[in-house]
């Protein structure tokens, strides 16, 4: 009798396993928040922060999640628009906080006017009837929530202070955050670039309920995103035109790139660079 080889049996046992779900030991609900800016009228300034949180972060393994946001002017029907997206969220460390803060700032928002802002999270889930490669349609479904805010520039308005903002919790709504559920329950997929181990997660339905307002960011929080705006700022190999007062070693790169950039346009590499 012919017995099948051992890499016949492990390629035989993983389609086996395909579809297959199983308890997994982390189940619990992930927060996004958009913790800044709330519905309120601040100041022009020169910096607008935009600022998310996300708190059980750790149970987001299988799901991939990235946020959206695109905002607009609406009192200039939209023509001052810009958007955003956070795709690296999933690299992310999460046993070094929790909750996880993610932002960015714009300086294109110093216009007045009565500002929208579409924000999305986008992530992954198992699709439950799906259970081997025989099975119509994708193992993997693509889940989106959507929320929606408004805000105002305008002379006069409150300045920008992210501490003083997230410590008043009258200031946002349900649309401010939203919630996965999972379950616990994770399910084996073909090979897929964006799930680790080739695993999706089951996730709950309908979307749990949860309370906004919750997470504050404080005096080091707020600090840490300045400075990291500053490096960034201050970076010759991300930003042109680095402010003035930059570290002189930020100087000296700067000669020093514009050195390199200049050898490598006379050396017709200046593509390879870019």
């Amino acid at each position: 009798m012919h017995l099948p080889s051992r890499t016949a049996w492990s390629l035989l046992l993983s389609l086996i396993s395909l579809g297959t779900v199983a308890d997994a030991a982390d189940s619990g609900i992930i927060e996004v928040d958009l913790l800044f800016p709330r519905n309120e009228t601040y100041a022009p300034t020169e910096w607008m922060p935009f600022v998310f949180s996300i708190r059980n972060g750790e149970l987001s393994k299988y799901i991939s999640p990235l946020i959206e946001y695109r905002g607009w002017n609406t009192s200039d029907f939209g023509q001052n628009g810009f958007s955003y997206t956070h795709d690296n969220i999933k690299w992310v460390n999460w046993s070094s906080q929790d909750p996880y803060f993610v932002h960015n700032f714009r300086n294109d928002l110093r216009s007045e006017g009565t500002w929208r802002l579409d924000w999305k999270v986008f992530y992954v889930s198992c699709n439950e009837r799906w259970k081997n490669l025989q099975s119509v349609g994708d193992p993997v479904l693509v889940n989106m929530t959507s929320r929606s805010i408004t805000f105002t520039i305008k002379e006069g308005g409150q300045a920008v202070d992210l501490v003083a903002a997230t410590a008043n919790d009258k200031t946002c709504s349900d649309e401010s955050i939203a919630a996965i559920k999972i379950t616990g329950k994770t399910q084996s997929v073909p090979h897929r670039e964006e799930l680790p181990d080739n695993t999706c997660a089951v996730v709950g339905s309908p979307e749990p309920s949860a309370s906004p307002c919750q997470v504050k960011v404080d005096s080091a929080v707020a600090a840490s995103m300045t400075a990291s705006l500053r490096a960034k700022l201050c970076d010759p190999l991300r930003t042109l035109n680095p402010p003035a007062d930059c570290p002189e070693d930020s100087a000296a790169q700067r000669l020093a790139v514009a050195g390199v950039v200049c050898l490598a346009a006379a050396a017709g590499i200046i593509g390879f660079l870019a």
